[in-house]
C-alpha cells in the first residue's frame, strides 16, 4: 500500500509506523516490532511512501478510461487525460521519426500493451 500521509486518519497512523520503522532502521528503540513490521509487509506496506510520476498517474487514468469505455481513443478536447493522450501520441510520433523524444522504451511497452 502506497498510501500518502495526507489520506486523514489512516494517514497519520501510517505516518507513526514508516516513523517506527524508520527508528528501527536506525537501531533505535521503536514500538515496531520485526513481527508487526512482517506482519506490515505481508499485506504489501510501503514504509517508504514514493509518489507516483505524474506520467504513470496519467496512465493508470488512462487504465481506467479503457475498462470503462472498452478502448483507449480519448479525444484531445476531453480534458487533462485527453491533453496527456495527445503528448504521449505526438512523443510517440517523434521517436518514430527517429527525433529527439521523451518516450521511454518502458514508456511506449506500457502504452503499446
Amino acid at each position: 500500500a502506497n498510501v500518502p500521509t495526507h489520506s486523514g486518519q489512516l494517514g497519520n497512523w501510517i505516518t507513526k509506523q514508516r516513523t517506527n520503522y524508520r527508528l528501527l532502521q536506525e537501531g533505535k528503540e521503536s514500538p515496531l516490532t520485526v513481527a508487526k513490521r512482517e506482519k506490515l509487509e505481508s499485506i504489501g506496506f510501503e514504509f517508504k511512501y514514493q509518489p507516483r510520476s505524474l506520467w504513470h498517474r496519467r496512465f493508470q487514468d488512462l487504465v481506467i478510461f479503457k475498462k470503462i469505455n472498452g478502448h483507449a481513443d480519448v479525444l484531445q478536447r476531453s480534458g487533462t487525460l485527453g491533453r496527456w493522450v495527445g503528448s504521449q501520441r505526438k512523443q510517440y510520433c517523434l521517436w518514430k521519426e527517429g527525433k529527439v523524444s521523451t518516450m521511454s522504451i518502458d514508456k511506449r511497452e506500457k502504452l503499446e500493451s
